[in-house]
């Protein structure tokens, strides 16, 4: 509900005027730090944080239009999510908005990471968010040691679907070399349920293969 919500107030800010914007903006963007807003929230920290998760939109709207001078907006924008987090770390809408607002920015890769790391020490049946922090950490960040870290962690999560793995796995030989990416998929299969090591010896095969053929 509350992201729905939050996309019905995206959609109508865009047609206010600058100077409304702005001043909405302002408005939404003077959040505290996640402790003092647990301390006033009291029990009702939930709410605490969908107030921090409404307040994105406006910011990340007036980003999309300022062009410039953009630096302040972003440092609200990823203390909003930080905040939104550390009040509610079970809440996956935090998380799909990280990805869909930050991840993909260099203003917001390395809070995304961040964030994303911390959300899969809290949801630790979410083979996704450490899966998604680990190929920002790659990508955007050029942080293959991390990478690594956290992509090994998703896909030992019983629920990481076969084409997971696989991608891991493409990720560790290219990342970390075909030697560790085989130690890590023996290592892996051991660890897995009868019906994924059919892939994972498949895929060992073949790095196996490309070894004695290089």
């Amino acid at each position: 509900m509350t992201l729905l919500t939050g996309l019905c107030l995206y959609g109508s800010s865009i047609a206010c005027k600058p100077a409304q914007q702005a001043d909405q903006t302002t408005l939404l963007t003077g959040g505290m730090p996640p402790a003092a807003q647990k301390m006033l929230a009291g029990p009702f920290v939930g709410s605490a944080a969908d107030l921090d998760i409404l307040a994105l939109f406006s910011i990340y709207d007036t980003i999309r239009q300022q062009q410039t001078n953009q630096t302040d907006l972003w440092k609200k924008l990823n203390e909003r999510l930080l905040a939104a987090q550390t009040l509610d770390p079970w809440f996956a809408d935090t998380y799909r908005l990280t990805i869909g607002l930050t991840a993909f920015h260099e203003q917001g890769a390395s809070t995304a990471v961040e964030l994303l790391s911390r959300g899969a020490k809290a949801r630790s049946w979410d083979w996704e968010l450490p899966f998604m922090a680990g190929y920002i950490a790659h990508d955007f960040l050029h942080d293959d040691a991390r990478a690594y870290a956290l992509m090994s962690e998703a896909i030992k999560r019983p629920d990481a679907p076969p084409l997971a793995v696989g991608l891991a796995s493409k990720f560790l030989q290219s990342s970390e070399g075909t030697e560790a990416s085989i130690h890590f998929l023996n290592y892996l299969k051991a660890s897995m349920p009868a019906q994924y090591r059919d892939i994972i010896d498949a895929r060992i095969k073949r790095l196996e293969k490309k070894r004695q053929s290089g």
